[in-house]
């Protein structure tokens, strides 16, 4: 069980959990094989980049994007749908090459990224679909507790 299943709040459902693409790591190893003979620094950060990799969590629910991401300085994201303001994806030559990039969240309160991202480009579009859909829904609730306010006033 990871970050996003831990957090879950009541009433609240996983709808897409973002899947990472390991040929993201290609490239890294590729250098700090090649060049371990310079102090190590290119397999250090190979190291690093693969345990970087494993800690990128990222989920959309049926209310809010969750997502985690960190090796010594974890950053959280807990965000509702409705104050996702702009989500955007980069992707090098290689993402594009191999289909991964990352997902770039922005709300009020900043931006957070999120590397690694498998299919970047269907995870923006499903974050902003369920980013829809919850307006949707909370407008179909809203206009259903007026009528029932009204009908309740009609009545008395």
């Amino acid at each position: 069980m990871g970050y996003v299943e831990h957090n879950l709040t009541k009433n609240e459902t996983i709808v897409k959990k973002a899947d990472k693409n390991p040929v993201a790591l290609v490239w890294a190893w590729f250098t700090g094989i090649l060049f371990c003979w310079l102090l190590f620094i290119p397999l250090i950060k190979a190291i690093k980049a693969t345990i970087a990799y494993s800690r990128v969590e990222l989920a959309v629910t049926n209310k809010r994007v969750v997502g985690r991401y960190g090796i010594v300085h974890t950053e959280s994201l807990d965000l509702p749908l409705n104050k996702v303001q702009n989500v955007n994806v980069k992707q090098g030559m290689g993402g594009k090459i191999f289909n991964y990039g990352t997902v770039e969240i922005s709300s009020a309160a900043g931006t957070m990224m999120f590397g690694y991202i498998k299919k970047a480009d269907a995870f923006k579009n499903m974050i902003l679909a369920q980013a829809d859909q919850f307006e949707e829904d909370r407008m179909k609730q809203q206009a259903n507790q007026m009528a029932q306010a009204m009908a309740g006033a009609l009545k008395g």
